[in-house]
């Protein structure tokens, strides 16, 4: 009985989110990790594109070493997750920032494809999969009314750098050279060992946790005190107490799944939470983040080789429309979700809007793509459903599942986002190679957006007629 107790105060202290508090210690932490560290992936463009025309290196290839970068860190992802049920995330982050700062130095002295592929794709890739989920769960831990405005905050910080970083790159490009540029750049991702520093996991004994666990406890004495006058049953009361720790959504919509017998099966089925994949929405989501995933990121990604043969810009243009693209990509973490909190939309509606939007500005891009006025208007906008995505596709897994199916979650999500960025991602730039423009690889990446919101209008309607969840 006293064995059940303490399980009870641990769970009932564990479930409390200080929303806020050391909290923003913790989205000042992650702003620094994620602005000192991105620039070489988010500039790439920029910093090799010279480069890599002069070493005669195809879109096809491009893609593939960017897709796999992006596919390293979703399927190392997908492995971190049982790291971060081991260890703290302040650990596991640490391991993460040493891979991706070693991948930046590595890249400054990288002379070939295949090397190139060892440090960006192979190295940062690990360093990201390993980081990223880290600071994900850092930011879970330590908020839940608040999260959809931390994960904003957090990830509009991180674009802040973003704004002027092209044009950094561009004058240093200019002046050292593309391998002394890259030595630069790992000198400002060392300070990410001091965001690593602050990311202090939650402690059963800090003020706000043992405040709010204390009203925690005021309510559960009252409720029980309810319950003895009109006699309830005891049954009721777990099951009562059952439905504020874990997601109403998972338990309406999770199958009852018989685990292996036998043991080491039971241990990997535990380990990774595969009782997920009995969760039919997650399932949905799963699918629709990872088709939508990899066609925007074959736009972002390739949209600095993209710009000079579509739209002959130079390399001083494109610096200035990615500067535009990332001022506008801070709008869409910070403004928009403020839209949507205050509206009430539902975060899959906003992330499906998002998608609309940037397929209508890739269309426009591919069709009028040599006017200057419009690139700029078109980038703008990619920019804008870019932010806003980054925001909302962070919060919708947690929506629909508890606290602690979260990380694994992420990791199967990851996981699926890394295979289909391989697969997908080399035959885009295959289709540009094929047909030596651009303008199919943006009607590519358009069709396959709206795979996933045609799939996730289909789930809504299905599940309204079936009234089981009426919220999308």
């Amino acid at each position: 009985m006293m064995e059940n107790k303490k399980e009870e105060k641990k769970k009932e202290v564990e479930c409390v989110y200080p929303d806020g508090g050391y909290g923003w210690v913790i989205v000042f932490a992650i702003v620094l990790i994620n602005s000192t560290l991105m620039s070489l992936v988010q500039f790439f463009g920029i910093i090799f594109h010279d480069e890599f025309a002069s070493m005669g290196i195809s879109a096809a290839q491009t893609s593939f070493l960017l897709h796999l970068h992006s596919s390293m860190y979703c399927v190392v992802g997908f492995v971190s997750s049982p790291l971060l049920k081991k260890y703290n995330f302040q650990v596991v982050a640490g391991l993460g920032a040493f891979f991706w700062c070693l991948g930046i130095l590595i890249t400054s002295f990288a002379d070939s494809y295949s090397l190139l592929i060892s440090s960006v794709s192979l190295l940062i890739g690990l360093g990201q999969g390993i980081l990223l989920p880290a600071t994900y769960l850092a930011t879970y831990s330590y908020f839940k009314k608040r999260l959809t405005l931390a994960v904003s905050i957090s990830t509009t910080g991180a674009s802040l750098a973003s704004i002027f970083m092209p044009k950094v790159c561009d004058i240093l490009l200019a002046r050292l050279g593309r391998r002394n540029t890259v030595l630069v750049l790992f000198a400002n991702s060392l300070l990410s060992l001091v965001g690593v520093f602050l990311l202090r996991p939650v402690r059963r004994n800090d003020p706000v946790v043992v405040e709010e666990s204390q009203k925690m406890k005021e309510l559960e004495e009252l409720k029980r005190s309810e319950d003895e006058t009109i006699n309830c049953d005891m049954m009721v009361k777990e099951n009562t107490q059952d439905q504020l720790l874990t997601s109403n959504v998972y338990n309406e919509t999770t199958l009852p799944c018989a685990k292996p017998k036998n043991g080491l099966l039971t241990k990997l089925y535990d380990l990774f939470d595969l009782d997920l994949f009995k969760h039919l929405p997650f399932i949905l989501v799963v699918v629709g983040l990872g088709i939508s995933f990899s066609a925007e990121l074959s736009v972002i990604l390739m949209m600095q080789f993209l710009l000079p043969e579509l739209s002959n810009f130079t390399r001083s243009d494109v610096a200035n429309v990615t500067s535009f693209q990332f001022a506008f990509d801070i709008v869409g973490r910070l403004l928009v979700p403020f839209l949507g909190y205050r509206l009430d939309v539902a975060p899959k509606l906003m992330y499906m809007g998002a998608l609309v939007l940037a397929t209508f500005a890739r269309t426009v891009l591919a069709v009028f793509g040599k006017s200057f006025g419009v690139v700029y208007f078109s980038c703008c906008l990619i920019g804008l459903t870019k932010g806003t995505r980054a925001v909302y596709q962070s919060v919708i897994i947690p929506k629909i599942l508890p606290l602690e199916k979260i990380p694994a979650a992420n990791g199967i999500t990851m996981l699926f986002n890394g295979g289909i960025s391989l697969v997908l991602g080399p035959i885009i730039g295959a289709i540009h190679d094929a047909a030596e423009s651009y303008v199919p690889v943006l009607h590519t990446a358009s069709a396959l957006s709206f795979t996933c919101v045609i799939l996730w209008v289909l789930d809504s309607i299905f599940r309204k007629k079936k009234a089981v969840i009426p919220d999308l």
